[in-house]
């Protein structure tokens, strides 16, 4: 190993993580939500994804979501208006390469 070599090694393995992307600034984004539903709860590929549709005032809303927002779903909009013939259920692994 060269003495540069082990500088940068040195310098990767002491300097905090915040500190070594600070060069990037702002670019590298935290907050990436490309596996979470429309109810804020997390997919993963071994999931259920229901793509559903309800009835809501004069119109009909899409809804994403895992087991959970389906249920969650289901008490906020009442199941009487789920248009059940529009229900499509996938894999959390197939929506997720979707994504």
């Amino acid at each position: 190993m060269t003495p540069q070599e082990a500088a940068a090694l040195d310098q990767y393995l002491t300097t905090p993580p915040e500190e070594f992307y600070a060069e990037y600034g702002d670019d590298i984004d935290d907050t990436s939500n490309w596996n979470i539903d429309d109810f804020g709860n997390i997919v993963y590929e071994r999931d259920w994804v229901f793509i559903m549709y309800f009835k809501h005032l004069d119109g009909v809303r899409k809804f994403v979501g895992s087991q959970e927002g389906f249920m969650t779903a289901l008490d906020e909009y009442d199941p009487s208006n789920l248009i059940s013939e529009k229900l499509e259920i996938i894999s959390g692994k197939e929506w997720l390469n979707k994504r």
